[in-house]
């Protein structure tokens, strides 16, 4: 029993002096709504879906690595993530990628943001080698294909962030 209590008290005592994940650049998204039909527009095409942060173009990694550092602050699908606002590792991140995807020159970020309430997160960007530009983030309800978030956004079921929030 006292081996279990020490066992125990050791790995919570590991978890809690874990350095706090830094924060993450700020995205300066557009304060211009994106209108539906060029959100479906962005869309099109057959997409290359990432399931792998890593595998981000690396202008859109770098907007998910906390600054200063070299640790992200999106999850993988499936990983431990902060899910709620109760904080009980800071280490961890409150984002976990769902999917991601990728063509030409156009990607999108599909995932979980933690917090007061659980939200899952549409992210647009234009990328160049070196660079991206943000075009539009938004809430949707679930997904799990790319068709799917054209339904979402079809459906009037993806809203753009509210401007207070970005």
């Amino acid at each position: 029993m006292l081996l279990a209590v020490v066992a125990l008290s050791a790995f919570f005592l590991r978890r809690t002096t874990r350095t706090p994940l830094g924060d993450e650049p700020v995205i300066p998204y557009p304060d211009s709504e994106m209108p539906k039909s060029a959100q479906l527009e962005f869309l099109e095409g057959d997409f290359t879906i990432i399931k792998n942060v890593k595998v981000l173009p690396r202008p859109v990694l770098q907007s998910f690595t906390e600054q200063g550092g070299l640790r992200l602050t999106i999850a993988n699908p499936g990983k431990e993530f902060l899910a709620t606002d109760v904080i009980y590792d800071s280490s961890l991140p409150q984002k976990r990628l769902i999917f991601a995807g990728v063509l030409n020159d156009k990607c999108f970020v599909y995932y979980e943001q933690g917090g007061i309430g659980l939200s899952d997160v549409l992210a647009f960007f234009k990328v160049q080698s070196t660079k991206m530009q943000p075009l539009w983030r938004g809430f949707c309800g679930p997904a799990a294909t790319v068709q799917d978030l054209r339904s979402q956004i079809a459906n009037g079921k993806c809203y753009s962030v509210p401007k207070r929030m970005k």
